[in-house]
């Protein structure tokens, strides 16, 4: 019997006008990820609010959920069989193809979506093939919510596919479908998250990261590489800009005429206009931080307030509202907590004032920064940039 991947999408679906933009981006991108993993030429085909990926005949499934699992626009997906639309013929051929398990189930339901050219409803083959499976020797009681088994039957294009799991996607949009970002990402646990929920929108990140060395060594650096390689997996042509930001920290730290208070908002300044400019020969449309209101001294809304002023495009900060709990669990979701949770020196830490500033007045910071030669440390810090391809 032929092998399918099934795949549905969530909010593609409501894109109306717009929606064939959208599922023809996932359709490419899912089949990047398939050729590019199992080394095949996929088919991705659309067919009636569903794609279908023909398989080979011996597949590792785990492999391919991970894989698929990290394609955002997919609501859940399934590896199907190609079955009869007679439903006599297709209860043997479910029985035939019965997984082994481990643990025998309590109870089973058969849950179906028909084709509306079909002579039967949804609920009418969901009773057929319950009774034709449990004439087979199924001998399972029937339970309709929360049976340990579903067997899941979709009609469509003259066959009946069918499975016995479904699995969650990633959801969101179709990747790079809302255009460039870049992303402000340290080591720490929040940056890689904003980072992750927005190109969970659809939005390609370029990463920035600014680093400390040779004030501070190189853990930090590597730590980052890795957690970018981590969320690298969620699109494509993934850029890492390595941006030596020790430097400036020293200059604005040792000018005198700066109150040490202050420092941790004019390092902030100095980063956004810095990613800014990246962001403006990448042709991005916005920067992207994990800033979490009033979460440390930088993210009071004072202080956000005088560090946007340094921007003239969007910030986004997807975390804004999220305790430290939920982004937590959300790193521990996508695998980067473990990585972020190391312990090291970051640049956020280097020259830090010991009681900073919580309430910044944005007339005092722009008259501070008049010490300060901002164009050309800028300049200079881009000029030096190292830039990883991932």
């Amino acid at each position: 019997m032929e092998k399918y991947l099934l795949l549905h999408y969530g909010e593609i679906g409501l894109k109306k006008s717009n929606k064939d933009y959208f599922v023809k981006k996932l359709q490419r991108f899912l089949k990047l990820k398939l050729d590019r993993n199992f080394k095949g030429n996929f088919v991705v085909r659309h067919s009636l609010g569903r794609l279908t990926v023909k398989l080979p005949e011996k597949i590792d499934i785990n492999k391919y959920v991970d894989v698929v699992e990290k394609v955002f626009g997919v609501r859940n997906f399934k590896f199907v069989l190609e079955g009869s639309t007679d439903l006599k013929k297709l209860a043997g051929q479910i029985w035939d193809n019965m997984p082994k398990f481990e643990q025998k189930p309590a109870n089973f339901v058969v849950r179906c979506k028909r084709s509306m050219v079909l002579p039967f409803h949804s609920v009418d083959a969901e009773r057929e093939l319950g009774a034709l499976l449990l004439d087979e020797g199924l001998g399972l009681p029937v339970k309709l919510k929360n049976a340990e088994l579903t067997i899941d039957v979709e009609f469509f294009n003259n066959h009946g596919f069918f499975s016995f799991k479904k699995y969650d996607g990633a959801g969101g949009l179709s990747v790079n479908s809302q255009g460039k970002l870049v992303s402000l990402i340290s080591s720490g646990i929040d940056s890689p998250v904003a980072s992750y929920l927005m190109m969970r929108r659809g939005a390609r990140i370029i990463f920035t990261h600014f680093h400390g060395y040779p004030y501070t060594d190189k853990d930090e650096m590597a730590q980052v590489k890795q957690l970018v390689k981590i969320l690298s997996g969620y699109q494509q042509h993934t850029k890492l800009y390595l941006l030596p930001f020790g430097q400036v920290q020293k200059a604005i730290a040792t000018n005198l005429d700066i109150p040490g208070k202050i420092r941790t908002v004019l390092y902030r300044r100095m980063m956004v206009r810095i990613a800014e400019k990246i962001a403006r020969q990448e042709k991005a449309r916005g920067l992207v931080t994990g800033d979490s209101l009033g979460q440390v001294a930088s993210q009071t809304s004072e202080n956000m307030f005088a560090i946007h002023d340094a921007s003239t495009i969007p910030l986004f900060q997807p975390l804004i509202g999220f305790d430290k709990e939920e982004t937590v669990k959300l790193a521990e979701k996508i695998g980067t907590f473990e990585i972020s949770k190391l312990p090291c020196k970051d640049s956020c830490t280097m020259f830090m004032p010991r009681k900073p500033e919580l309430r910044a007045n944005v007339y005092d910071v722009r008259r501070y920064e008049e010490n300060l030669d901002v164009e050309k440390w800028v300049e200079k810090v881009v000029d030096e940039a190292e830039v990883i391809l991932l």
